[in-house]
């Protein structure tokens, strides 16, 4: 049986009802999958607001603590599937999605997380960014499937919509973050724009023995409102990824990154960057200060 998670603080409804439509449209049986929505300290409640009653298995579950991490490993802990799929709130998938996640899941049983691409839906198409900045809307095209056990085989890493998760790797997953707290931050609480999340499940299956993979048969629609599309809202997600990288690192390696020297390779790379145009400047930029304010904050909570 597959688990689909959806963790969801303070969801758009239209959105909601769209990702929750295509769930009920999966070409895979209902009674081969659960559904478990995650309501993490949305204002009003989602118990009650939201119909769920063409699933007999699917459950919602209120999540006080507020992060995306707390709320996934919620969900992880409540289901019961072989496979867990993490969607989003503003994730479409189609309609074939599950029977495929089941076809992966049979004929590469070596492979602990995978994912696939995923398409945007611009709300107003006219605003969209460049094309050169879809890593940070989440956008993925996958032309050919890829694995590999290797976590520096950034290719093969899965992130994003529809993230695909075997029990082993979740369990592995929520022991490892007990441990180790600190990688509980790596993503989303409420408007704190962090990231990590999804490649630290990767990682998590790589320690234990398992592959991590992409496939281009999985494909999902993201679904992006017009205020995801500023220059603003860009350079916040450039800047919380920077930081996230920092972060992450020294999660796991327990050694804060040095500072790099200010030689020819860093100078060279400000001026590739000071040439972009725009809005493509601004986010390299923005994600260099993203860099340096997590080596700050680490550099002073080690120091007290």
């Amino acid at each position: 049986m597959l688990s689909v998670v959806i963790p969801a603080h303070n969801p758009r409804r239209d959105y909601l009802a769209r990702v929750l439509a295509s769930l009920r449209a999966q070409s895979l049986p209902m009674s081969q999958w659960e559904l478990l929505v995650v309501d993490n300290q949305s204002n009003p409640p989602l118990e009650g607001s939201i119909d769920l009653r063409w699933h007999r298995r699917a459950l919602v579950i209120r999540e006080d603590h507020l992060g995306l991490t707390v709320a996934r490993v919620r969900g992880f802990k409540e289901s019961n599937g072989s496979v867990i799929i993490l969607v989003d709130d503003d994730n479409v998938l189609d309609a074939d999605y599950l029977t495929q996640v089941c076809t992966i899941a049979s004929k590469f049983p070596f492979i602990g997380t995978w994912g696939g691409c995923i398409d945007p839906e611009f709300e107003m198409p006219g605003i969209a960014p460049p094309s050169a900045l879809n890593a940070l809307l989440t956008l993925r095209q996958v032309s050919a499937d890829l694995w590999s056990n290797d976590p520096d085989h950034h290719a093969s890493t899965p992130w994003g919509a529809g993230l695909c998760i075997r029990r082993e790797v979740a369990d592995a997953y929520i022991r490892e973050i007990s441990e180790n707290p600190t990688r509980a931050s790596l993503d989303l609480r409420g408007k704190t724009l962090l990231y990590g999340g999804d490649t630290d499940i990767a990682y998590s299956g790589c320690r234990i023995g398992y592959a991590k993979g992409v496939f281009n048969k999985l494909h999902v629609t993201h679904l992006i409102p017009p205020e995801r599309c500023t220059p603003d809202y860009l350079c916040r997600v450039a800047r919380g990824r920077g930081y996230s990288e920092v972060l992450h690192a020294y999660a796991l390696q327990g050694i804060l990154p040095q500072p790099e020297a200010l030689g020819v390779s860093l100078i060279m790379r400000y001026i590739k960057a000071a040439l972009k145009p725009g809005i493509q400047r601004s986010v390299i930029l923005a994600h260099y200060q993203g860099r340096r304010r997590a080596l700050f904050d680490l550099t002073s909570k080690s120091v007290t």
